[in-house]
Order: C-alpha cells, then structure tokens, then sequence
C-alpha cells in the first residue's frame, strides 16, 4: 500500500504521532543495516511522519510486525567466488533497477530501486523517489538504470582505486524493452 500525505483530515492522537514515528524510525534503522527488503514501506512512512493519519498507523504497525516476525530474513552475503588475494583477479559487478511509474499519488514521481552486486553479494540498494517527474514507464525506468549504473561506477571506482581489477562490460538488468534499447 503507498501511503500519501495526510491533509489533516484525520490526525491521530500527540502520543500516538510520538509512537508513529518511533516504529517508522526504527524500520527505517533496521532497513538501513539489515533488512532492504523494506526499504520501500520504510521511505514510505518516513514521508508522513510530520502528520500521520490514523489509517497510516497500521501500515507502520504492520511493517514492525513483518520484521520481528521474519527474524531470518535479511542480507545474505555470499559471494559466489572468494578472493585469495591475487592482485590479478578480476571482480564481476553487476547491477539491476527497476522502477514503480508515478507511484506516488501526491506527486506523481517514480520510486527507484535498485542493487549492485560484487561476485554476486550485494554491495549497494536503495529505494527512493525520483527527482524528477517522469513521462513514461520508459523514462522512469532509464531513470532507475542511470542511478543503478552510477552506483556501479562508484563501486568499479572504488575497487580500482585500490589498485584491484573489475571484469569488463559490467551488466545492468533492467525489466523494460524501452529502456534497455534505449540504453
């Protein structure tokens, strides 16, 4: 469910925005360091903690509840090759976007989201929304993928930096024709 921003039709309690804010802060903490896979319903109650709804109140509930009730989900950092401290060895990155079009109905911007991998274990997600408002499933998803390869080149830059090497082309998944012809 995406939550909008409340016109203050129907505020909840002082103590009870207190509390809101506290369970959005702490899925907001345990998305950041553990759980990605949140990080979407976390940005989206961080954006309506200035003057949560009573509706809204279940939506953070419901989330807390997912987290304490999934205790063994989370990142899995497996790599699928190890290094053994060649310096010839070459790294694979690889990334993938995707984008939810103008999903959100206060703005009209798309959320991104999207995941580079190093030897397939996650280095870099994030969910947010777009800067910019976008025409198109197309443009909202080579949005996404312009924010995925910028990632990508900011952990090739990293590596290399370090004098290490990264396997050349590095591949970017993306789920629309458009935007891979486009790209």
């Amino acid at each position: 469910e995406v939550l909008h921003l409340g016109e203050g039709l129907n505020p909840i309690e002082p103590v009870d925005a207190s509390f809101f804010r506290s369970m959005a802060a702490l899925c907001m903490y345990m998305m950041q360091w553990s759980r990605p896979e949140c990080s979407n319903a976390a940005r989206g109650c961080s954006r309506v903690m200035s003057n949560p709804q009573v509706g809204q109140m279940d939506s953070v509930k419901y989330m807390a509840r997912y987290i304490v009730g999934t205790p063994n989900r989370g990142l899995v950092l497996a790599p699928k090759r190890l290094w053994d401290g060649d310096m010839s060895f070459e790294f694979e990155l690889h990334g993938r976007s995707d984008s939810d079009y103008a999903s959100c109905k206060d703005d009209r911007r798309s959320v991104t989201g999207s995941r580079v991998f190093m030897e397939g274990a996650p280095v870099a997600f994030r969910s947010n929304t777009q800067k910019f408002v976008t025409l198109s499933v197309t443009e909202a998803e080579s949005g996404a993928g312009v924010t995925t390869a910028q990632d990508m080149m900011f952990t090739y830059r990293l590596l290399t930096s370090m004098g290490l090497k990264v396997k050349l082309p590095m591949l970017l998944e993306m789920d629309n024709k458009g935007a891979v012809d486009l790209a």
